[in-house]
Order: C-alpha cells, then sequence, then structure tokens
C-alpha cells in the first residue's frame, strides 16, 4: 500500500471530533471581525465608495471574493483525503484565467509603458502591504483550523488557506483603494494575494503534516 493510501485509510477511520469548518468558525468570524476593525480604524473607506460600488470597479472587490469561496472549498476538501478536488481546481482555474487573458489583453492594447504608468504610484506599496497585514490574522485562524484535519498535501492545503485568507483581505483593502485601471488592479492585487499564498504554501508545510 503507497504511503497516500495508507494516510488516507488512516484519515478515513479517525474523523476529528468535529469537522474541520465547525471548529474554525467562531475564531475565523473573530478573525474577520478584527481585519475589519483594523480596516476601519487604518484604512477606511475610499471617499466616493458608493459611486464605485456601483461602476464596474466592483469588480475588484467582487472578483477576489468569488476566489475566497473556491479557495476555501478546495482547501477544506483537501484536508478531508478521499473527497473529490477536481471540479474545485477547474472552478479556481475558470476565474484565474480570463483575469490573466484580461491583463494580457490590456497589456496587447496600453504596452508595457501603460503598465509602468499604472503602477507608477505609492499604492502600489501600500497594496502590497496592506494585503498581506490584513489577511495575517485569518491565515492564522485558518491554517490552525486546518491543522485538525488529515491533508496528504499540507503545502497545497496552506497554499490554499493563503490564496483564500488574501483574497478576502483584497476584497476588504478594496473599499480603500481608489486605483481601479485593469493595469494596475490585476498585478498589484495579484503581487499582493500571491504573497500571502506563498506564506500559506510555506507555512502550511510545516503545520499541516502529519
Amino acid at each position: 500500500m503507497r504511503t497516500d493510501d495508507l494516510i488516507a485509510a488512516l484519515a478515513a477511520d479517525t474523523k476529528p471530533q468535529a469537522p474541520v469548518l465547525r471548529q474554525m468558525a467562531l475564531p475565523l468570524s473573530g478573525a474577520v471581525g478584527l481585519s475589519i476593525a483594523s480596516f476601519a480604524l487604518f484604512w477606511g473607506p475610499r471617499p466616493d465608495i458608493w459611486a464605485a460600488l456601483g461602476s464596474p470597479a466592483v469588480l475588484k472587490t467582487l472578483i477576489p471574493l468569488v476566489l475566497v469561496s473556491l479557495a476555501a472549498a478546495l482547501a477544506l476538501t483537501l484536508a478531508h483525503p478521499g473527497r473529490a478536488a477536481k471540479g474545485r481546481v477547474t472552478a479556481l482555474g475558470a476565474v484565474i484565467i480570463p483575469a490573466a487573458l484580461v491583463f494580457m489583453a490590456a497589456i496587447v492594447g496600453e504596452g508595457l509603458a501603460g503598465l509602468v504608468s499604472a503602477l507608477s504610484t505609492p499604492q502600489l506599496l501600500t497594496c502590497l502591504l496592506s494585503v498581506p497585514l490584513l489577511a495575517a490574522p485569518l491565515l492564522g485562524v485558518a491554517l490552525w483550523g486546518l491543522s485538525s484535519g488529515a491533508s496528504l498535501r499540507p503545502w497545497l492545503t496552506g497554499a490554499m488557506a493563503g490564496l483564500a485568507t488574501g483574497g478576502l483581505a483584497a476584497a476588504i483593502y478594496s473599499v480603500y483603494c481608489d486605483k481601479d485601471m485593469v493595469l494596475f488592479v490585476l498585478p498589484a492585487y495579484g503581487m499582493a494575494i500571491a504573497s500571502v499564498t506563498l506564506a500559506g504554501a510555506l507555512i502550511g508545510a510545516r503545520v499541516l503534516k502529519w
């Protein structure tokens, strides 16, 4: 019997006392509240927030939230060996690939000069620092909760936790950010979320392994 098969069999016979999601629900709610309270205290919404939410700019809030739901579902699936994850991976790709294509189309239309111009703003550094800071308590609680599962791929489970919490932090931060152009939002938010995803993978590889 392969090691992965043995672990899956053991996990099937030794279920945690409470499902992973139920165990982390309350602490995760507290972490979300902490991130939102921190946002309200140190960032706050942009002055034209209601107009922005009624414009295409709302997509920079909605798309990260879609990532949150898909990545969180995949992380929970990976924490329970034997559950099928292929469909969730496909759904995640169905969001990321079109976003990448939109970014490439914007590059073709505006050129590299347009990209450099869009990213030549202090808001880039603000984004790259703010999203990980807002995500930190969320990621900590998510990894703690997932550690009660039985992941066969701890680094991937941690990465999905990072993608989910980074996406939620980006959605929160987007309420403050007044840069709405594609050539800023996709690379800046993408790099910020990717940094949390990487942190989740690195930490998860250690804390989620058996």
